[in-house]
């Protein structure tokens, strides 16, 4: 990853960790069409979509499967 990259992707994380912090959910979304979004948010020439984060209040949880016991799926050597 190149330093832009990381860039981004630090930047999303602390996003991502802001928002928890205010009881809001988000979640960083890849593969969109980047010219739809570039078109619809009327990004200039030089700007490139590389991450849409997603961010709102949450209504809860949905229900979880039940989770097998880790002892069940791991096996330490």
């Amino acid at each position: 990853m190149h330093a832009a990259g990381c860039v981004i992707s630090f930047g999303a994380a602390a996003m991502i960790y802001e928002a928890r912090s205010l009881g809001l959910g988000s979640t960083p979304m890849i593969g969109f069409d980047a010219e739809v979004v570039h078109r619809e948010f009327g990004l200039a020439e030089d700007e490139v979509p590389v991450m849409l984060l997603s961010i709102g209040e949450r209504p809860g949880n949905w229900p979880q499967r039940p989770c097998r016991p880790v002892a069940d799926v791991l096996d330490l050597v």
